[in-house]
């Protein structure tokens, strides 16, 4: 039986016989319950001296009642962050659509905060009660993530 490491909330086996798995915080599901589109507003800071790999995504779930996958991607990037910085990434989302916001860290770095929130446009105003931040985005498992 192949030996494997547990690396914080990582799982690696030999020879790739059990998927990698990494710590990803999420948003859970929201709504964009406005009668136009919105956009979502992340900001990610790196609070360590040393880079990090992010990567950034934002789910579309669409508007159905009972949704098994996303229906599109609005965001996916992946990205080294220097250390001591700050970066910022905006997605569409369509009106009455369902939508998360996730973020998944190279080693699971817990000095890399997020927040996010839903503007009317690209540098516009903030809707009130579509705020996330850091310390409301909820940890899951989940294979295959970076």
């Amino acid at each position: 039986m192949a030996e494997f490491e547990q690396d914080g909330f990582e799982e690696r086996r030999e020879r790739g016989r059990r998927p990698r798995r990494s710590l990803v915080r999420t948003t859970g599901i929201l709504q964009n319950n406005l009668r136009a589109a919105i956009n979502v507003h992340a900001e990610v800071v790196n609070l360590n001296l040393d880079d990090v790999e992010i990567r950034v995504q934002v789910l579309n779930w669409g508007t159905a009642v009972t949704q098994t996958n996303p229906v599109s991607t609005a965001l996916d990037v992946t990205q080294i962050l220097m250390g001591n910085t700050r970066t910022a990434f905006n997605a569409a989302i369509p009106a009455g659509s369902h939508y998360e916001v996730r973020l998944t860290v190279e080693d699971n770095e817990e000095t890399v905060l997020i927040n996010t929130y839903a503007r009317t446009a690209v540098g516009g105003g903030i809707l009130n009660g579509l705020t996330v931040l850091d310390s409301q985005f909820q940890r899951v498992e989940i294979e295959n993530c970076l």
